[in-house]
């Protein structure tokens, strides 16, 4: 079983987060093999990530906050 390297970028704080990383990662002198695939990784999500964002909005708050609707006693009867 292999490792995933990095893990889908779904809003745009996850984005600004792999920025961060792909930006230390590249600042490193010399990197060890599997710091280039996890460079490689984060720069793939986010270039999927601006793909997908490209054709419509999506911040990820649907998937992520899947929450109840409120209760009948939370209406504001007045």
């Amino acid at each position: 079983m292999t490792k995933k390297l990095s893990r889908p970028i779904k809003s745009d704080r996850d984005y600004k987060d792999a920025s961060a990383v792909t930006n230390k990662i590249r600042n490193q002198t010399e990197r060890e093999p599997a710091a280039e695939r996890r460079l490689q990784a984060l720069i793939d999500a986010m270039e999927k990530y601006d793909s997908e964002d490209d054709e419509g909005p999506n911040d990820g708050a649907e998937e992520a906050y899947n929450l109840p609707g409120r209760r009948w006693s939370d209406r504001d009867e007045g």
